[in-house]
């Protein structure tokens, strides 16, 4: 005699399985967004500190103290501040630019806008309706 499981309890298993992916997936969702935040707050540090090793570099040159701008072209972002150039992406967890706004995408509809401001020497940023402010809050 075979002794197999009957369809009732295949789909009892199906349901649930699916109630648990349910579950699960705007967490993982959520988690892969935290970790693309993370991610770019290590970026906006790395800026920053970059920044201030490129003012006092030139300080000592006696030449302006920060660079007018933080790449020297569209493809290769804070090139003149960090070691390793980025290049722009428009996908969950690329920098692009805009104008004179660096934009991190977090996910399809979230994004986090900077602002450079060469007087200054800040990098920041700049909440907007793309950008909540609870995001910007972060950095």
């Amino acid at each position: 005699m075979r002794r197999a499981f009957t369809i009732v309890e295949i789909i009892f298993v199906i349901v649930v399985l699916g109630m648990l992916a349910a579950i699960a997936l705007p967490k993982f969702k959520e988690m892969l967004a935290q970790a693309d935040i993370s991610k770019a707050k290590s970026t906006v540090t790395a800026i920053q500190s970059g920044l201030q090793v490129y003012k006092n570099k030139h300080i000592l040159l006696g030449q302006d103290p920060y660079p007018s701008t933080l790449d020297s072209d569209n493809d290769h972002l804070f090139d003149k501040v960090l070691p390793h150039a980025i290049s722009p992406s428009t996908k969950p967890g690329g920098w692009s630019k805009e104008n004179d706004r660096y934009i991190f995408h977090v996910d399809g509809s979230r994004k986090l806008v900077f602002k450079y401001d060469a007087a200054s020497g800040r990098f920041v940023c700049d909440p907007d309706k793309t950008t909540p402010t609870e995001l910007c809050d972060q950095f």
